[in-house]
């Protein structure tokens, strides 16, 4: 989450807020700066003669100037002098082992969350923000043109009006595969000043990308690649108990195929980790898992308990 007292950040967030930028922002950065530059519009602007001599952008810079002395005031933040964003509805939903489940959020959107998954939602009267903070999930967007629909996960974050998009998470990197419309996948870059530039990319129907961050010697570097289309049907075929792989690594597999299965598949040889899996099995069909490899001995399947659950907790309503 974002610290609330912006610091040293502040003009590269006001700056990127006001010149219509904010997209590319963290949305907590992108709600603080939209809510401060409300509370600045409570006071009384200049009148129109006064306006014709100093243009709306002089006034604007001379306001965020302003915001920022303030803001260097000792002990001064922004969560100390601007109303707090209104929230329309919060909850969070999650899944247990082995279970799928459709959940209808308020705007009409639906969304199908993948076996030991969790969500969190958040809507505003502006945006509409969701967390998506393990497993997977099937988003099917209300449109709205006028809210976005951001998937926040912490290797990045996914943008959408209205359309249908799936987003897994993976130990080093996500992935989004389009259904139907068309998504945008962003995140921030740190560059040589220290302001946050954002690495963008669009994605169309039928295409997948992986997104997440890297770190090496001098810092840690975002990055969005392009992978092997994928048909809509394979991108959903999870939401029907079947599961498609389409050259991922068998560590991957194994932790995918373990959401649903009643025994638990445990890599017994490390060194075919990396192996690329192709094929297609059914949820909780463990043993398949042996056909889709050349070395099946890479592989033990043993018994374990399971813990299924039905697991969602509001956690706040409306406030006007």
């Amino acid at each position: 989450m974002s610290d609330p007292d912006l610091g040293k950040r502040a003009p590269a967030v006001f700056e990127a807020f006001l010149e219509g930028r904010g997209s590319g922002l963290h949305p907590a950065d992108e709600a603080e700066a939209a809510a401060f530059w409300g509370w600045l519009g409570e006071f009384e602007r200049p009148g129109p003669a006064e306006l014709r001599r100093r243009p709306v952008r002089q006034w604007r810079a001379a306001a965020v100037a302003a915001a920022i002395a303030a803001l260097a005031l000792p002990g001064a933040t922004l969560w100390l002098t601007r109303p707090t964003p209104v929230v329309e509805s919060s909850r969070v939903v999650a899944t247990g082992h082995a279970e799928r489940r459709h959940v209808e959020l308020g705007d009409g959107s639906v969304v199908t969350l993948a076996a030991d998954s969790r969500l969190e939602v958040a809507y505003t009267p502006g945006t509409r923000h969701l967390r998506l903070t393990a497993g997977e999930a099937l988003f099917k967007v209300a449109h709205d043109k006028a809210r976005p629909f951001i998937v926040q996960t912490q290797h990045g974050n996914v943008v959408a009006v209205g359309t249908v998009f799936d987003v897994s998470l993976g130990r080093q990197e996500a992935r989004v595969s389009v259904v139907e419309g068309i998504i945008r996948v962003a995140l921030p870059q740190r560059g040589q000043l220290g302001v946050a530039e954002p690495i963008e990319k669009i994605a169309r129907k039928g295409e997948r990308l992986s997104f997440g961050v890297t770190d090496n010697a001098s810092g840690s570097t975002g990055f969005i690649r392009q992978v092997p289309d994928v048909a809509p049907e394979n991108a959903t075929a999870w939401t029907r108990g079947r599961l498609v792989f389409q050259g991922e690594p068998l560590a991957d597999v194994i932790a995918e195929v373990n959401r649903y299965s009643r025994d638990r598949v445990v890599l017994s040889d490390s060194r075919a980790a990396s192996t690329r899996v192709y094929g297609v099995v059914n949820q909780g069909d463990t043993a398949a898992i042996r056909d889709l490899i050349a070395n099946p001995d890479a592989v033990t399947i043993e018994p374990r308990t399971l813990d299924t659950g039905n697991r969602e907790h509001p956690t706040a309503q409306a406030r006007k």
